[in-house]
């Protein structure tokens, strides 16, 4: 099942059982659209090693690519230029968080997902993870995406 929830600080659960093989990792990256390749990268890196299959692994860099793009797009940098991205492991899900520095300001329209235009960033990110999480902060926006890994994957070895 998938599911887009809004939270707030207090709301969100406080989830941390990474297993020892897999390391959080963080990559602060400019604003640009220019580096939208680098943080697939680091995502698909980040994917294999977790554990995550190729269609999984695919879905992940999808959504964390849409995510990204959104906090590019509509979102505001730190005051050094930068977005945040955030990889945990948690149980046998692959968690990536991508925080901006700009106040979530929802769509006033639905979207038209068969137009060529943007704003279906959302949904594809809906459709391909197990969860996504918007967490609405007075002076962030972050976006929690996650990723099971199936049951039965062989976990790579550290």
């Amino acid at each position: 099942m998938h599911s887009l929830s809004l939270r707030t600080p207090r709301e969100r659960e406080q989830r941390r059982e990474s297993p020892d093989s897999f390391t959080s990792l963080s990559l602060r990256l400019p604003a640009r659209a220019s580096e939208l390749k680098r943080a697939r990268e680091f995502v698909a890196e980040a994917a294999a090693e977790f554990g995550l299959g190729a269609r999984p692994c695919y879905e992940f860099v999808f959504a964390v690519n849409e995510a990204v793009t959104n906090a590019i797009k509509h979102g505001s940098p730190d005051t050094d230029g930068t977005i945040g991205l955030h990889i945990d492991a948690d149980g046998d899900s692959l968690v990536c968080s991508v925080c901006d520095c700009g106040p979530f300001v929802p769509p006033t329209a639905k979207p038209d997902l068969t137009s060529g235009e943007g704003g279906r960033g959302f949904a594809f990110m809906s459709a391909l993870m197990d969860e996504v999480e918007l967490l609405v902060e007075p002076e962030a926006t972050v976006v929690r995406l996650r990723k099971r890994r199936a049951v039965g994957a062989v976990v790579p070895s550290a």
